[in-house]
């Protein structure tokens, strides 16, 4: 009997790993450590995070139709939080909402919570990204 109990026990904590989602908060503070991991590290570092959930704020740069991920829209952002510390990383948002897409305008400031679907260095340094994302939740941001 408690050996069946046993067994269920390990089986529940076994899976919860497959059920919980990490969150990647792409702030400051991320990319205050992403600039303290090495050059040929860097790829790995994100590797690591494809498929949870990420957290960005920038400014859109264009909002065009584009089928990438079965979605119709792609929504590029620069990220306002990498330049303080000599990065570029660029967001390509993919949604499937025309509405949600038509009241998107470049120069406005966006925050997103996506799924990370994958990533682009742009150059050899490493210090250049785009960074794909399946749109799950967002708002402009009003000053």
């Amino acid at each position: 009997m408690i050996r069946k109990y046993i067994a269920i026990i390990l089986i529940i904590l076994l899976a919860l790993p497959l059920f919980s989602q990490t969150e990647l908060v792409m702030d400051t503070s991320f990319f205050r450590k992403f600039s303290s991991v090495s050059i040929i590290s860097r790829d790995d570092y994100l590797e690591g995070y494809l498929n949870s959930i990420i957290i960005g704020r920038g400014k859109i740069l264009s909002v065009a139709e584009s089928e990438r991920y079965k979605k119709r829209y792609r929504v590029a952002i620069e990220s306002s939080d990498s330049s303080r510390y000599g990065h570029k990383f660029t967001f390509y948002l993919f949604l499937d909402n025309k509405d949600t897409a038509d009241l998107l305008t470049a120069g406005t400031d966006f925050e997103f919570k996506g799924q990370f679907m994958g990533y682009t260095p742009l150059n050899t340094k490493r210090n250049a990204y785009i960074i794909d994302a399946v749109l799950m939740d967002a708002s402009t941001v009003i000053e």
